[in-house]
């Protein structure tokens, strides 16, 4: 049996490419060796292997059987080898590069209109999104960095924390092809509304609030992408209830609700509590939150303006 303390990476590349070229000389030049450091290095293979492994013809060298069925194994083995060192710089790669974040879709084009206002990031965003009971089970697990959704309780027992993003109002948000904008409840509710969600069921706050009064919204199309909304409600005479940051994101015009008081939507961020203690995605935390809270400031200024 062959004892791999006799063998070195060296000789191993050495067969591979006189395997490959069928030649001493080729495979010398190959390698940027000497030809007679190549056939010693065979040479050493050769007493290693006890076989010959290639025979000399007119067209250089032929593999012998032993070397055929060695051949196999040593391909794989250095292609194995170089796909392990392949990886290595982008394992290495500073974990900042990269954030995993689990988003609404209309709440989306806050994120990037924040991200994409400061030249000079490198993020990687990844955006999934959010299916409440598995992203906070991801949070944990350490499948899914970040977590933005309506502010909700959670556990202390859970171990993640919440940090609070901003506050904003519903508004009625439309496009072009709306030419009427509702004054009245009445036209609110009759209205055909475009309703944003990621979820088969259940109410928004906007949806919640009206429900207690008995009243309920003419929603005509529910979709899971804010962008699909944006692009319909400029070619139909739809109408979207959405918070006004993300109104604005989308370039849709808005107009107040026609409600006896406005109906507020706060935004947090989820984390796992244990990146207090990674400095790196710590900081990530940090800087995102430092992004919306000071977007929120510039969006309140212009409000003010």
């Amino acid at each position: 049996m062959l004892d791999l303390r006799d063998l070195d990476l060296n000789i191993l590349l050495a067969f591979d490419a006189i395997y490959s070229q069928c030649s001493i000389t080729r495979a010398a030049d190959v390698m940027g060796l000497s030809q007679p450091a190549m056939s010693n290095a065979l040479r050493r293979l050769r007493l290693v292997c006890n076989d010959p492994l290639f025979i000399k013809t007119h067209l250089g060298v032929t593999p012998t059987l032993t070397a055929h069925r060695l051949a196999e194994h040593v391909r794989g083995a250095l292609s194995s080898l170089r796909e392990g060192l392949r990886v290595i710089p982008a394992q290495n790669q500073e974990p900042s590069q990269v954030l995993r974040i689990s988003c609404l879709d209309c709440l989306q084009p806050l994120l990037l209109d924040a991200l994409l206002d400061r030249p000079g990031t490198d993020w990687q965003v990844r955006y999934y999104q959010p299916h409440r009971r598995e992203a906070l089970a991801e949070l944990a697990s350490g499948k899914l960095d970040i977590l933005i959704d309506i502010d909700q309780p959670i556990s202390q027992l859970a171990g993640l924390r919440k940090l609070p993003l901003f506050s904003d109002h519903y508004v009625f948000a439309h496009g072009a092809a709306l030419a009427h904008v509702p004054q009245s409840l009445e036209e609110y509710l009759a209205v055909p509304q475009i309703q944003v969600s990621s979820r088969r069921d259940g109410l928004s706050p906007v949806d919640l609030e009206l429900g207690l009064k008995g009243l309920k919204r003419n929603l005509a199309l529910t979709l899971q992408s804010s962008l699909a909304a944006r692009l319909i409600a400029d070619q139909h005479p739809f109408g979207l209830t959405l918070p006004s940051r993300v109104a604005s994101a989308l370039g849709l015009d808005q107009a107040p609700l026609p409600l006896a008081r406005p109906i507020a939507l706060t935004l947090s961020l989820y984390v796992d509590a244990k990146y207090r203690r990674d400095r790196v995605r710590e900081q990530l935390v940090e800087r995102l939150v430092t992004l919306f809270q000071s977007s929120e400031s510039a969006a309140e200024e212009k409000r003010l303006a």
